[in-house]
């Protein structure tokens, strides 16, 4: 009897190890993500402007939102006429709060909502794995590459692929063309200007580490000339897994949006796009 109950008793003890040990494990990666979130949440609303001071209430101006949303998603041509939205956010004043805050990244209708860091070129990678305030943050914040900033004519903002789709977890989304036609503009907001860039490649890439003759897009950043940059769009594209009308004409600025990829080692993936406001 002592035997068969063991038999019983020592797999019910291993499975339970098991569970518990995922359960710990689940709450070591996910409570946080989703701190990390929360506070990027808050750090947002610490620079709502009150509806008194913009003439339209809280309800207005997301109406409004919503309409600038519809207009520019029925928009499927290269028309630049882009509604401006309501100014609900203060994100200027953000400078105030680092130094190293270069703008704020949001895309309508989705979780992609946060501040763009750029650190010294000495350690590009300093947000990699730290807050908009420096400190430790295992979700980091959106950053911007070495060799360029926001006035290059081509730049790269990274961020990670989280597990509950935060920062650039849900960027592999464009891989869906009728997603990236109706997520076809990016908003960025730098100093006081709102910015718009338009979606015209989403691919799938890596980090080439010993190969010279391949296609580098993180290379391909600064201030490009007119033969380099159209020989980028023209690659770009054809790398494009939703085949978009868009392409940008040189010399309008271009962006990437570049998060981890396990399709394979050192994968990425590469949202492009280029300014039309």
């Amino acid at each position: 009897m002592k035997k068969r109950s063991l038999l019983f008793i020592i797999p019910a003890v291993i499975l339970a190890g098991i569970l518990v040990f995922a359960v710990i494990n689940a709450l070591i990666i996910y409570i946080p993500q989703e701190v990390a979130q929360r506070n990027f949440e808050d750090l947002k609303e610490s620079v709502r402007i009150a509806a008194s001071s913009t003439g339209v209430s809280g309800d207005g101006a997301q109406n409004n939102k919503k309409e600038a949303t519809a207009k520019q998603n029925a928009d499927n041509g290269n028309n630049q006429s882009v509604k401006k939205t309501s100014p609900e956010y203060d994100f200027g004043g953000l400078g105030k709060l680092s130094r190293d805050y270069v703008g704020w990244l949001t895309i309508d209708d989705s979780i992609i909502d946060y501040p763009v860091m750029k650190s010294s070129e000495d350690d590009p990678e300093y947000y990699l794995h730290r807050d908009f305030y420096g400190n430790d943050s295992f979700s980091g914040c959106l950053f911007i590459g070495e060799g360029c900033d926001s006035e290059s004519e081509s730049f790269v903002i990274y961020g990670h692929n989280m597990n509950n789709d935060s920062m650039f977890g849900a960027l592999d989304e464009y891989y869906d063309y009728n997603y990236a036609v109706s997520h076809r503009d990016i908003r960025f907001y730098v100093g006081e200007e709102e910015r718009i860039y338009r979606v015209f490649s989403a691919f799938q890439t890596k980090v080439y580490k010993d190969r010279e003759d391949v296609f580098k897009y993180y290379e391909e950043v600064g201030d490009l000339g007119r033969e380099e940059y159209e020989q980028t769009v023209e690659t770009v594209r054809s790398l494009s897994v939703p085949k978009l009308p868009d392409a940008p004409k040189y010399p309008e600025q271009l962006m990437f949006l570049s998060t981890c990829s396990y399709h394979t080692d050192d994968g990425r993936f590469v949202v492009a796009a280029y300014r039309i406001k």
